[in-house]
């Protein structure tokens, strides 16, 4: 696993425990406090989830070109 996907996992492990919490303690999904950082949560894991994607499909074509270069059985 790269540390890429593994820092996807970590946040998303994060996220979901911050969802759990909040389940839990309906008093404070009111909070303003607390919905403005679980949006800010969110927002910052569509942001990395876009990296993640762009990061992905750039080692795929350099991997790609790699395989082109060496012929597949290289690689």
């Amino acid at each position: 696993m790269s540390r890429l996907d593994e820092a996807e996992a970590r946040l998303t492990a994060a996220v979901a425990r911050l969802e759990t919490a909040l389940a839990r303690a309906p008093r404070a999904a009111g909070d303003p406090e607390m919905a403005s950082a679980l949006a800010n949560m969110r927002r910052d894991y569509a942001t990395l989830r876009e990296k993640a994607d762009a990061a992905g499909g750039r080692l795929d074509a350099a991997i790609g070109r790699l395989r082109a270069i060496l012929g597949d059985d290289a690689v």
